[in-house]
């Protein structure tokens, strides 16, 4: 059996030898070309990946660098502003301050001029009221001075009766 399995190998050889090479050849020369195309494929590959991967980090470098400029810019932006912040409450408070002095010292001369003005109604007020005593004291004096005794006027009570019962009659004139 082996021998004629060896026959047919060399019939077949000897038949499809050439075209078996031929295809060997082929197949070989489509092998090599295809692991070079390959291979060219994978460094173009690899260069590319490089070239993309060159441009992401240089521009997460540069995202990098524009975030953290714009961290300090906003940083310095609030410093700034809290800085403007507070001088304007420093001055705010300052002028708050100098007014309400103002404020306190004209008040406090309005005191001094209304405490003075009413020294001044009192001192007055106790001068009327020691002219009104007087003058009242005066006109006191007067009216017991002129008043009419109770006798007297129980005499003229007493002839005004008498006169109107018709019981007096006036004395007539001798003449």
């Amino acid at each position: 059996m082996n021998d004629s399995a060896n026959n047919v190998d060399q019939i077949r050889d000897i038949l499809f030898g050439g075209q078996m090479r031929d295809y060997e050849r082929r197949f070989l020369d489509l092998s090599q070309r295809l692991e070079s195309e390959s291979q060219r494929l994978h460094n173009d590959l690899d260069k590319r990946l490089a070239q993309l991967e060159k441009r992401v980090d240089d521009q997460f470098e540069k995202l990098g660098k524009l975030l953290r400029q714009e961290i300090n810019d906003r940083t310095q932006s609030l410093d700034d502003l809290e800085t403007r912040m507070q001088q304007g409450q420093r001055t705010l408070r300052g002028e708050l301050q100098g007014g309400l002095q103002a404020l306190e010292a004209d008040l406090s001369a309005k005191d001094e001029r209304q405490r003075e003005s009413l020294a001044e109604l009192r001192q007055l007020l106790a001068t009327r009221v020691s002219e009104i005593n007087a003058a009242l004291s005066r006109s006191d004096q007067e009216l017991r001075a002129d008043k009419v005794g109770r006798s007297d006027l129980a005499a003229l009570l007493t002839e005004v009766a008498l006169r109107l019962n018709g019981e007096f009659e006036l004395p007539t004139a001798r003449g």
